[in-house]
């Protein structure tokens, strides 16, 4: 998986699935354009439709899994406590 997208609310997370935890601050869908731009370039930009077409059916990008199983066991709380969605919303502002 690598680094789905998450959303949560209004807000789209970059995701780390070997942190479990998000590695980018909530954005919105034009910062998220920004910021696949400068990570992964024009490819990036030629694949973002189909994974937030994923996003706004599961809550993911990732694919055979949805928002709540793919945050289940997330550590991006203090000293990798877990968080629930909410906390994940308010602590990656």
């Amino acid at each position: 998986m690598g680094r789905p997208i998450i959303k949560i609310k209004d807000r789209y997370f970059i995701w780390s699935t070997i942190v479990d935890a998000p590695i980018s601050r909530g954005m919105t869908r034009k910062e998220l354009e920004v910021e696949i731009m400068r990570t992964r370039g024009a490819e990036g930009l030629k694949e973002l439709p189909a994974r937030l077409a994923r996003v706004e059916a599961c809550g993911t990008s990732a694919q055979h899994a949805n928002l709540r199983s793919l945050i289940s066991h997330n550590r991006a709380g203090p000293d990798e406590s877990h968080l629930s969605a909410e906390e994940i919303y308010q602590r990656y502002q």
